[in-house]
This record gives C-alpha cells, structure tokens and sequence, in this order.
C-alpha cells in the first residue's frame, strides 16, 4: 500500500502516527509523512529561518529512524495556516501522486490547535479533488486538545512492539523535546543539566501521545479481546473519516494486519 499522513507540523507524524508508520513500513508499505507547515514559529530564541532549517533536518534524522518513503515539508508559516484554494489543490495534488491508498489527517473539530484543525479542513476539502478510483480510505487523528472529547475510534493499533522505534523518532525533533517545551514548562535548565531527566521528558512528553485512554480500551477490547487489550500499554487509535472510501470492518482487517 502507499500511505500518507498529513499533519500540521514537523514532528506531529512521529507523535500521533509514528508506531502505525513504522509497523507499516516495517510490512513493506510505502509511507510518507507531509508537514503542510515548516514549523518555523516553534522556538523561544531561534529565528524563523534558521529554525525551519533545523527542524527540516530533524525530520530527514527521523524519517531513517521509522523507514519511511518519504518525508515532504511545505514552506508555510507555523500558526499561519490557512484553508486555501492553493493548499488544497496542492494537497490533492500529492496524494493523487502517491498513489494514496490510507490518508491519515486531523479531526478538523472546535477545540483543536488552531494549525491542526485547519489541517483537518483543508484534507477535508481537498478530498472532492482526489478524483482517485478508488479512493484513498482517510482517517482522523484527534489531536492532542481534542482526545479527550467523547469518542470511540474505530481503529486502534498496538505500538508496544515498535515503542523505542517511536521514542527514538521523536526525540530527533530536539528543537522541541530538547529546547521548546523544557522551556515552555519552565525546566530547561533542570532537563539540560541531567541526561536522565532528558530521557524521561521526551517519554513522558511521547507517552501523553500514545497512552491508552478509556475510550481507547473499548477499541482494544473489540479487536483483540479483553485480556490481550488489558496487556498492551501503548496504542495509537484512529477515526474513519465520514469522506474517502469507507470500510467494514473486515477490509480494516485488511488493511491494519496488526489489527487482533
């Protein structure tokens, strides 16, 4: 299969997909990453060009971490996405060009990151010009201000296996688990000064992404049965979207082999 997975910024694949891009380029599927933003605004003292320089970089680290096909950046401004014409077809264009048989994106929904949910939008409306027989099967990701509003995922995939694959993708994006967010919390000193505390915020700051909630459970529960479901620490779920080819459960199967 070929795979796409659009995301607002660079690092935000390897949080929300990571384990599901590893497990299924580790199968021989062809995976590719799109950040719609250079992410140029993620820093406290970095100016914006040299920062989307770095987090460009980043990205390539971790793209050979988790065996990706690719890895493509467009140049728009962090925190200044739009939903534009231009955008759409831009996207449309390269998922035509993959070949995409799964899309992953935003749940477009009120109370994302303002970034994400216009993502979300703009997959959104670029579906109409996929013009792909057949189309591609998308999926919502709930972003990290929106998981805990009620929902059951249709899908939930465990990454228990692939964990430190993960864990190492993400902590490639060292402008942001090393500098941005210590910073933001107020513990930048604290996380420099001691390598264990380094390695204990990139898990906590990737656990938050991929922790088995109770919706979540329910998910588990009806895929792999009770007991295997109360085993398994790490996941990552997803939403069919209501747009793109839908599916029964069955043909999800299919899709996700790693499925119970």
């Amino acid at each position: 299969m070929n795979v796409m997975m659009i995301v607002a910024h660079p690092d935000e694949g390897e949080i929300y997909t990571g384990g599901v891009a590893c497990l299924l380029a580790s199968l021989g599927h062809r995976v590719k990453f799109l950040s719609l933003t250079n992410g140029d605004a993620g820093h406290y003292e970095m100016a914006p060009e040299a920062l989307a320089k770095i987090r460009r970089g980043e990205a390539m680290e971790a793209k050979e971490i988790l065996g990706l096909a690719d890895y493509e950046i467009l140049d728009y401004h962090d925190q200044y996405l739009e939903d534009t014409a231009q955008i759409r077809a831009e996207v449309a264009d390269r998922v035509r060009a993959w070949e995409a048989d799964l899309v992953f994106s935003y749940s477009p929904i009120e109370g994302g990151h303002v970034d994400n949910m216009c993502a979300g939008r703009i997959v959104h409306g670029a579906a109409p010009l996929f013009a792909m027989s057949p189309m591609p099967v998308c999926l919502y990701i709930r972003d990290y201000f929106t998981v805990d509003f009620s929902h059951i995922p249709e899908i939930a995939i465990p990454v228990d296996d692939v964990w430190d694959v993960k864990l190492r993708a993400c902590a490639c994006h060292r402008s942001q688990v090393g500098d941005w967010l210590p910073w933001e919390q107020g513990i930048l000193d604290e996380v420099r000064a001691d390598p264990q505390r380094q390695q204990r915020f990139i898990y906590e700051n990737t656990y938050g992404y991929t922790r088995k909630r109770p919706e979540i459970e329910l998910t588990l529960t009806k895929w792999f049965g009770e007991a295997r479901a109360e085993a398994i620490t790490y996941v990552e779920a997803f939403e069919v979207a209501e747009f793109g080819r839908q599916v029964t459960d069955q043909e999800l199967r299919e899709l996700f082999p790693m499925l119970g």
